[in-house]
């Protein structure tokens, strides 16, 4: 284009004769003829009709075509042309096999090529095949989706630092087709008891069940491939369905389009909550920032609607099918206790009371947390660790034990793992007096009493009588208000002057 203006700017301007632009362009005389003739036929027309401008400016703003309808391939012969048909039906055929990651690319096509002797270019090659391409390419049938009626699913990994510790987690992911609400849950495992997890968690959020969900060739969700082509759900879809009455569809093999929705909410959650922040201190802290990400996602005006997400999902829970409560969803496992007082699970320990030692108790494995049962009563939960060699210990397990061995308790791994108040609690009062420590955990045990509340004490304790804390002061003032209501001194006379003369004795010291 710009060659152009140039060559009529030098003919009709400048009075330059063709000979001089074809010099200076390096270009043939002809081409420079063709344009100038061209210029001369745009000012006649504009002479005959009086109006200049409008010709002018169109013939000026036209890009320069060529003529290339009889032009052929000179190097894409017949024989060619065979050869590369030949390795695309390979492609196909391994596409319908399972090995649609082993097909061969436009260049390794033009590899083969010229390894076999013929010398044609990679674009030739690359050209052919992308015209091949276009004459089979899939044409959509846009959806317009009934409120309530489908919901999509799917899972994405996801990288995080947890606890500093970099971890390949995985996020399973619902969006209503309709109102396109979008509901995400974490979890360690893309395996069965997360995939009903989530279905649990969602339809309690939803207060409700979609009419139908769809879902891509999961291994959670299908079974076996039948020769009929047929898919057969996994038990736990079945058990699923059955309970909160929903139907189900799957996709086609290498059909994303068809759960479209999903597929978009996959990208877009993942983006807009990990994208900055994938630093956490533990799995629910993630859980609880994915959850307020996503109310926030929610909150949104969709695109081509005046609603938001959220008013929108309002309609489309009218129309839900009801929702008849949490189904529970568990694995039952018999496990026998150690003389550490542990069981074990995978290739990881679980701490419960000592007095079990050499017995067996039952363990409901849920996808994140353990419940540990005995004679039908609950015992202990314990988070579920899917890592290799850990040893998860409660301190509060070990009291009965350590009662009889005190010396044991400062390099266990029981006072390691406890919370940091009751650590940083015996490391200023009780290093060197382990016992009345374990008398003080007992006695919040007995009585229920927190760690939080624990700490409110020391701080109080702090405060009153720093240089002189006592396991009896703990709990004089834990046993006024052992469930943590509000410490509040009883109408006791002789409770009173005992609480007045402790503090009098505390002043007495701190003055000398």
């Amino acid at each position: 284009m710009v060659d152009k203006q140039k060559i009529i700017q030098y003919w009709h301007v400048e009075k330059k004769s063709e000979v001089e632009i074809a010099s200076e362009f390096k270009i043939s005389r002809t081409t420079v003829r063709r344009y100038v003739k061209s210029f001369r036929r745009a000012l006649e027309q504009s002479s005959a009709t009086g109006l200049p401008e409008p010709i002018l400016s169109e013939y000026l703003q036209n890009i320069p075509k060529y003529n290339i309808k009889n032009r052929g391939k000179r190097k894409l012969n017949t024989e060619i042309i065979q050869l590369i048909d030949g390795y695309l039906r390979e492609n196909e055929e391994k596409r319908r096999t399972g090995k649609r990651k082993q097909i061969l690319k436009g260049i390794d096509i033009w590899e083969l090529l010229q390894g076999t002797g013929h010398d044609i270019s990679y674009t030739v090659v690359s050209d052919y095949i992308r015209l091949k391409k276009c004459g089979n390419q899939e044409a959509y049938i846009r959806q317009d989706y009934n409120a309530g009626e489908n919901c999509e699913f799917d899972w994405c990994d996801i990288k995080l630092s947890i606890g500093g510790v970099e971890r390949e987690m995985y996020m399973a992911v619902f969006t209503m087709c309709m109102s396109n609400y979008r509901f995400g849950m974490i979890f360690q495992r893309q395996d069965t008891l997360a995939f009903m997890e989530a279905h649990i968690a969602f339809f309690a959020h939803l207060r409700g069940v979609a009419i139908r969900m769809n879902y891509d060739n999961m291994k959670v969700a299908i079974a076996e491939f039948t020769e009929l082509g047929d898919k057969k759900p996994t038990v736990a879809l079945l058990q699923l369905s059955t309970f909160y009455g929903f139907t189900f569809r799957f996709c086609n093999i290498l059909c994303g389009n068809e759960k479209g929705h999903v597929e978009r909410s996959v990208e877009y959650i993942r983006r807009k909550a990990f994208a900055r922040k994938d630093l956490f201190d533990t799995i629910p802290l993630a859980q609880e920032y994915l959850e307020e990400i996503c109310m926030k996602l929610n909150g949104k005006q969709l695109t081509g609607s005046p609603f938001t997400i959220g008013e929108l999902m309002n309609e489309e829970r009218v129309l839900l099918l009801p929702h008849p409560g949490r189904m529970e969803c568990f694995l039952l496992q018999e496990a026998s206790i150690c003389k550490y007082s542990t069981f074990s699970l995978g290739k990881n320990h679980y701490s419960v009371p000592d007095y079990l030692v050499g017995q067996k108790v039952d363990v409901k494995v849920y996808a994140n947390q353990l419940k540990v049962y005995h004679q039908g009563v609950v015992l202990c939960t314990h988070q579920r660790d899917y890592g290799s060699g850990q040893w998860i210990i409660t301190l509060d397990h070990y009291l009965r034990t350590l009662e009889r061995k005190p010396g044991a308790l400062h390099g266990s791994a029981a006072l390691k793992q406890a919370p940091w108040e009751v650590r940083d609690i015996y490391q200023a009062v009780f290093q060197g007096n382990a016992r009345d420590f374990i008398e003080l955990l007992q006695y919040c045990q007995k009585n229920e009493i927190s760690h939080e509340q624990l700490w409110k004490v020391y701080q109080q304790l702090l405060v009153t009588c720093p240089s002189d804390i006592s396991v009896d002061k703990f709990k004089v003032l834990l046993g006024n208000d052992p469930q943590g209501v509000g410490i509040t001194y009883p109408d006791s006379d002789i409770t009173r002057l005992a609480i007045e003369q402790l503090l009098e004795i505390t002043q007495m010291f701190q003055k000398n």
